[in-house]
């Protein structure tokens, strides 16, 4: 427990900073939580203040904060240029306030290789962190109540059939969203710097982890192989049409960047190793909450 450090939090309503906001109050430090619009329920313990990417941050946004972890993130291609100009605007703010450490929250997907936009405008943005002073997690997919992996069990829930691009072979690491907190509070403590992967040392192919999360889910599906070029025609056409498939061209292209990745060195940096797929998806499938993630 740590009462002298104050944690400012970005996009602090969203899947990853609502449950950072919730961790770091637990664990007893003070939390502000950065968000376009003040949340009706609001956590208790959390002191949160307006702010947007669109515009300039507030003179005061960092008031009295010593740590500030940069979640926030607008969605699409023609976010672009909002995320950086907004980042870069949001980290000078940061170091005017004499805040020690900056940590962003990146993604696995973000390298100089990514195809979707996700992928290129987080890899961007890792650029404007400085690697011997700040911190940024390059999570696998997390595991818990939001982002992909809902998306994911929602698509499960209501179609019941996977395509499996060129045959599901790709590599996919995942990782606990309770071990990305662990992760997070470790460089906090020990002060680390630099980039830091945090998942599972080894990754699940594509299909096995879709079959494995069916199983948890207890559900029945259709799985049947495609092409890439097949599946963009198909999203192609279902668009056109007005069709909902679940599936869009950000995830295609996601997927098609996916590849092995050699990080063993963050996580001895880090002293631990995160859980893998079979163990988080069993914590999934007990979590008391299981119920608001499907429905």
């Amino acid at each position: 427990m740590n009462t002298n450090e104050t944690i400012a939090i970005s996009g602090a309503t969203g899947f990853i900073g609502s449950q950072l906001c919730a961790h770091f109050v637990q664990q007893g430090y003070h939390v502000i939580g950065f968000c376009r619009n003040i949340p009706a329920q609001r956590l208790q313990g959390v002191e949160y203040r307006t702010f947007s990417l669109e515009k300039a941050p507030a003179e005061n946004l960092f008031n009295h904060a010593t740590i500030f972890i940069h979640c926030a993130y607008l969605k699409g291609e023609e976010a672009k240029n909002t995320n950086i100009e907004g980042t870069k605007k949001l980290l000078q703010a940061s170091r005017n306030a004499g805040v020690k450490k900056n940590i962003f929250f990146s993604s696995m997907s973000a390298h100089a290789d990514a195809l979707s936009a996700y992928g290129q405008q987080k890899f961007l943005l890792e650029k404007e962190f400085n690697a011997k002073d700040d911190a940024i997690i390059r999570p696998g997919l997390v595991i818990g109540n939001g982002g992909l992996f809902l998306e994911m069990v929602k698509h499960i829930q209501s179609k019941g059939i996977i395509p499996l691009i060129e045959g599901g072979n790709q590599p996919l690491y995942t990782v606990h969203s309770s071990d990305i907190m662990k992760a997070i509070e470790i460089i906090i403590t020990k002060n680390l710097n630099g980039t830091f992967t945090v998942a599972e040392p080894e990754p699940v192919l594509y299909r096995h982890f879709y079959k494995e999360l069916a199983k948890a889910l207890n559900k029945k599906v259709l799985m049947f192989n495609i092409s890439y070029s097949l599946m963009e025609k198909l999203l192609s056409l279902t668009k056109l049409l007005g069709i909902n498939t679940g599936v869009g061209k950000e995830n295609l292209l996601g997927l098609k960047a996916l590849r092995r990745v050699e990080f063993s060195d963050d996580l001895k940096k880090l002293g631990f190793i995160p859980r893998n797929y079979k163990h988080t998806l069993k914590l999934f499938y007990n979590s008391p909450k299981r119920a608001a993630f499907l429905f």
